[in-house]
C-alpha cells in the first residue's frame, strides 16, 4: 500500500483514536489523582477537626484519672500503714523490717516520711537541720521536716518554677531557705558553704536524676542521716552510674542516677552504712557510722526493693531492661 494511502486509511485513523483515548485516559487519571489528593486532605482536616473536637474532653478524662490512680494509691497506702502501726509486733522485727513497717506518707513523694521519723526518734533529732538537693516544688523528702516541724533548711532546686513553688509552699517557714541553682560536683560544697549548711546538718538528701553518685562523691558534709535516689532499674548487683557530666536530655527514661551497690560502696568509704529502703525502690537510708549504732548495716541485696511502676494501681515491676535501652541509644555507663 502506497505510504499516503496508509496514512489515510482505516489503520492510521484507528491509531489516531487511540492516541485519543490514551490521552483521554491519561487526562482522567490525572483528574482523579488531583480528586484522591483533595478527598485525603479533606479526610485529614476531618480527622484533625474530629481530633480537636475531642482531645480536651478526653483529656480531662485521662487527668481525672490519673487523679483517681493517685489518691486511691494514697488512700490505700496511709489504711495500710495504720493497720501495721497497730497490728504488726513491730518489737519483734529485725532493724529493717522494723523501719520498713514504719513507713507511711504525708509530704514524701512515696512513704518515706514515717521512715525518717523512725529514724530520727532513734537516732536522735541533732540540731534539726536539713539539705535537700533537688528538692523540686514539694520539697522532696525534707517537706515534712520544714512545713510540719519548723525544721531549718536549704532546699536545692534548679527549675526556676519549681523553686518559685517551694518558696511559697514553705514561705510559713522563715528557716527555710529556697535557692534556684544547678547542684554539680563542682559547686556543690560552695553552696552549703555559702548558706550554712557546711557543718551540723541532721539530714541531707540527693535526687537530681542525673549525676547523683558524683555529687555525693564531691560532698564535704558529713549529715548524720543520709538520704539517697538509687536507680532500681540497674538491679541489685552491679556497681554502675552514668558518667560525670554525662548529658540525660533525650535520653531513655530511667537512664540516670547510680545503682544502690555504687552508692552503697561509696557510702561505706564515707563511713556510712546502708540501713533500709522504702517499698517503691526509689529512695535508700544511710546512717553515720556514729550515729544510732543499735541500727544494724543491711546487706544491698536484703535492702534493695525493685521500682514500682506507678501507673499500676497494685504497684506492679518496672521490667524493661535499662542496659539494652542505653546500649541502643549508644548513651555509656560506668562501673565504680
Amino acid at each position: 500500500m502506497p505510504l499516503g494511502l496508509w496514512r489515510r486509511g482505516p489503520t492510521a485513523r484507528a491509531l489516531a483514536e487511540l492516541r485519543e483515548d490514551v490521552r483521554q485516559l491519561a487526562a482522567a487519571v490525572h483528574a482523579l489523582d488531583q480528586q484522591q489528593a483533595k478527598d485525603a486532605k479533606r479526610m485529614r482536616q476531618l480527622l484533625e477537626e474530629r481530633d480537636t473536637r475531642w482531645r480536651k474532653p478526653l483529656d480531662e478524662i485521662e487527668r481525672h484519672l490519673k487523679a483517681e490512680l493517685k489518691w486511691r494509691t494514697n488512700f490505700s497506702n496511709q489504711l495500710a500503714a495504720v493497720v501495721r502501726r497497730l497490728c504488726l509486733p513491730i518489737d519483734q522485727l529485725d532493724s529493717s523490717a522494723a523501719l520498713g513497717a514504719r513507713r507511711f506518707h504525708l509530704r514524701s513523694q512515696n512513704e518515706e516520711d514515717g521512715i525518717l521519723l523512725e529514724l530520727l526518734e532513734r537516732a536522735g533529732w541533732g540540731h534539726r537541720r536539713f539539705v535537700e538537693i533537688g528538692s523540686g516544688a514539694t520539697g522532696g523528702n525534707a517537706a515534712l521536716l520544714a512545713y510540719e516541724c519548723g525544721w531549718s533548711g536549704l532546699m536545692i532546686e534548679l527549675a526556676p518554677k519549681a523553686a518559685e513553688r517551694a518558696r511559697v509552699r514553705f514561705a510559713a517557714n522563715a528557716a527555710t531557705q529556697v535557692l534556684c541553682e544547678r547542684v554539680t560536683p563542682e559547686n556543690v560544697n560552695v553552696l552549703l558553704e555559702r548558706h550554712g549548711y557546711a557543718t551540723d546538718v541532721d539530714l541531707l538528701s540527693i535526687d537530681i536524676d542525673s549525676y547523683d553518685y558524683w555529687v555525693f562523691e564531691a560532698l564535704r558534709a558529713t549529715p548524720r542521716v543520709l538520704m539517697l535516689e538509687y536507680n532500681a532499674r540497674f538491679g541489685p548487683d552491679r556497681r554502675v552510674t552514668i558518667p560525670r557530666d554525662q548529658p540525660v536530655a533525650g535520653a531513655p527514661k530511667g537512664y540516670g542516677g547510680a545503682s544502690l551497690a555504687a552508692l552503697t560502696d561509696l557510702a561505706s568509704r564515707k563511713a556510712y552504712r546502708l540501713v533500709v529502703c522504702e517499698d517503691a525502690g526509689v529512695n535508700a537510708f544511710f546512717l553515720r557510722e556514729d550515729v544510732a549504732p543499735d541500727i544494724p548495716a543491711v546487706p544491698v541485696g536484703q535492702a534493695f526493693k525493685p521500682l514500682r511502676d506507678r501507673s499500676n494501681f497494685r504497684g506492679g515491676e518496672v521490667t524493661s531492661d535499662i542496659y539494652e535501652e542505653a546500649r541502643a541509644a549508644g548513651l555509656p555507663l560506668e562501673n565504680v
